[in-house]
């Protein structure tokens, strides 16, 4: 299976509940070996991802008060580099990050691929949320804000979702990502039993630094990054572990309730500005030459954020 980034061969990593795990030859970018479409985000995403535990969630609705508050968190950050305007929240589920934005002077719709959590959205949020993906999205308006807390991983073609952001997108309008950063200390040193390799849900596991080179090729500039403070509920640990090491008596322990503080060691955050640069795809890059986009080939990005360069 060929690399969804930059098309090029790839070779195996591991695997992981019987799912192979690969890593592209140029680009370096990690995903699942799963040939998936939107049949693949129906099945995965039902009702037993948000209510069913396993890698996902016993019951996302216990979540509210912390994803309501990341998102207040996220609305703050966002007040340093533009004002509120239109916003589209991609995987919004029950509108919680929507809520905390729109209570920030924003206004827009979120997308959900469940039509549960897009019901909830709109009977307990009171905020509109429509069902679908990204990637086979059609909208005739623009925004000023693209949010994908937590979705970038589960993208099965993160090539057509992000060119959907980036035509999405007012000229300037800037893009918010949060997501499980595969080049941390603890990714490594876990190795394959990391957390985050929880295929058939995930599907990509990102970097900042190859995140940025992905995204500088569809005419993304990146404006800020950082790790974020993060909270989930003992309910929701005691799922993803009994997914990775299987049940056990001492996780009985934690109470379902309990707002356990996550070190954000293996996360990041990053914002980027839509620029008018044209997106390039990864067989015309070399003909126009790598200044107007990703070729596939390794760079190194300036920045203070990843220090004096780093080669990805």
């Amino acid at each position: 299976m060929n690399c969804p980034l930059c098309s090029s061969e790839s070779f195996f990593a591991f695997e992981v509940k019987g799912v192979a795990v690969r890593d592209c030859k140029t680009c370096a970018h990690r995903f699942a070996e799963i040939e998936a479409n939107e049949e693949h985000v129906a099945q995965v995403y039902d009702d037993s991802y948000f209510f069913g535990g396993g890698a996902g969630y016993s019951d996302y609705t216990a979540e509210a008060d912390l994803l309501v508050e990341r998102g207040k968190m996220y609305a703050e950050k966002l007040a340093r580099y533009a004002k509120p305007g239109r916003i589209l929240d991609v995987g919004a589920a029950c509108g919680f990050t929507l809520r905390a934005f729109t209570d920030q002077g924003w206004s827009g719709i979120g997308l959900e691929p469940n039509g549960e959590m897009a019901r909830i959205a709109k009977e307990k949020m009171d905020v509109e949320v429509i069902e679908g993906s990204l990637e086979s999205l059609t909208l005739d308006r623009k925004f000023d804000l693209v949010t994908m807390l937590q979705v970038a991983g589960h993208f099965y073609d993160p090539r057509t979702a992000f060119k959907k952001a980036y035509d999405l997108l007012n000229v300037n309008g800037l893009l918010l990502i949060e997501s499980w950063n595969s080049k941390s200390l603890s990714a490594r040193i876990l190795g394959k039993h990391w957390h985050e390799y929880s295929p058939p849900s995930v599907l990509q596991w990102f970097s900042l630094q190859g995140m940025n080179a992905f995204l500088g090729g569809f005419g993304f500039e990146k404006v800020a990054s950082g790790r974020p403070s993060k909270k989930i509920k003992g309910s929701h640990a005691k799922s993803i572990l009994k997914y990775r090491i299987g049940d056990n008596f001492l996780l009985n322990l934690i109470p379902d309730s309990l707002n356990i503080p996550y070190p954000s060691e293996d996360l990041f955050w990053a914002v980027y500005r839509r620029t008018t640069l044209d997106v390039v795809t990864p067989g015309d890059a070399a003909a126009q030459g790598s200044e107007n986009g990703y070729d596939g080939r390794p760079y190194t990005i300036e920045g203070p954020a990843e220090g004096p360069g780093t080669t990805v």
